[in-house]
């Protein structure tokens, strides 16, 4: 772990734009993009052969004089190092935040706490949280490209993935057949079998890790309705698990839940279906064709099925993708979003 030049101008301007855009007005602010989480150039990656992600930490003071001592202890480093937040400046004068840029390895999660006069507390602007076995709270944050679950259970996730494939085309036809020959081709270059969720795409990693953070207030929405779904499908097929019941009872289902009208289903909980099947494919459809650094679109396998289906007369891709995205998935050197 590494600290970065902290960027004043950059945190005051990200404080103001999300969090204090009206102090007086919770729903106008989002502390779930706190840390913040930024890519680095193109060069520091290429230098390291890794892919790291600036993460900065932020604390709000009580007022800009409040000099307590302040830092951040987590699972980036050993747990007993603690890291310092400096002032962040404004025409060269404390402000009420304090912050500091860690420069951290992608695609994992960290929990972390910061310590003040000596005492260790979660962050308070974060809203992700996780509770230890020992009953000990910390603060969440997970870094682009994550593709371990920080939002929905096993089942849930298993639900997820059968329903989302009634959804998106990859998974029979010269979709199906496109996808295994594309990780076929990833598998023999790297040696190593890809990790896909139970889907080419990844769509239900995209889903849960934006439920974590930009769609945090539809979470609620899936643990009612997957809850639901697996409900209906309980009592329609008693003898096994709803997560093995064969493709037209999931076709079925989601042409009731497209109709706003599914048997079994208890509406009293959720009045609407159809509501959360639109949310659903909003989610799902992103997920697979978003920059994978969201948790979807595995290996950019969902870009490389629109290349290889749209071309001109000549034969030639409409959608080079490469040339406009940062390496190693691209060539550019010049984005880094």
């Amino acid at each position: 772990m590494q600290t970065e030049p902290l960027d004043h101008t950059n945190v005051l301007n990200y404080t103001t734009k999300y969090l204090l855009r009206d102090a007086s007005s919770p729903a106008y602010t989002e502390p779930w993009r706190f840390p913040i989480v930024e890519s680095t150039r193109p060069e520091v990656t290429a230098a390291s052969q890794a892919s790291f992600d600036r993460v900065t930490f932020v604390w709000i003071a009580d007022t800009p004089s409040d000099n307590r001592p302040l830092s951040v202890v987590g699972t980036f480093d050993d747990l007993w190092s603690t890291t310092r937040l400096e002032p962040v400046l404004f025409d060269c004068e404390p402000t009420r935040f304090r912050a500091v840029t860690l420069l951290l390895p992608s695609a994992r999660i960290y929990r972390y706490k910061f310590v003040i006069d000596g005492s260790a507390v979660p962050d308070p602007i974060n809203p992700q949280r996780i509770t230890l076995d020992n009953g000990n709270e910390w603060s969440r944050v997970f870094t682009r490209y994550c593709s371990v679950p920080v939002s929905l259970e096993s089942w849930e996730l298993s639900i997820l993935a059968r329903i989302t494939n009634e959804i998106l085309p990859f998974t029979e036809g010269a979709a199906k057949k496109f996808m295994d020959e594309f990780y076929f081709a990833a598998d023999k270059a790297t040696q190593q079998s890809s990790y896909r969720l139970e889907q080419p795409v990844g769509a239900v990693n995209f889903i849960d890790n934006v439920l974590a953070r930009e769609e945090r207030h539809r979470l609620l929405d899936y643990k009612i309705c997957l809850s639901q779904i697996k409900a209906v499908l309980k009592k329609r097929y008693p003898s096994i698990s709803p997560t093995q019941v064969d493709s037209a009872a999931y076709q079925q289902l989601y042409s009731e839940m497209r109709n706003d009208n599914v048997e079994g289903w208890d509406t009293s909980l959720y009045e609407h279906p159809g509501f959360f099947l639109q949310i659903l494919r909003r989610h799902t459809f992103c997920g697979a064709f978003s920059h994978p650094k969201y948790g979807g679109n595995a290996m950019a396998a969902g870009w490389a099925y629109l290349a290889e289906t749209y071309v001109d007369r000549e034969d030639k891709t409409c959608f080079a993708w490469q040339r406009s995205i940062e390496t190693p998935l691209g060539t550019s050197m010049h984005y880094f979003g």
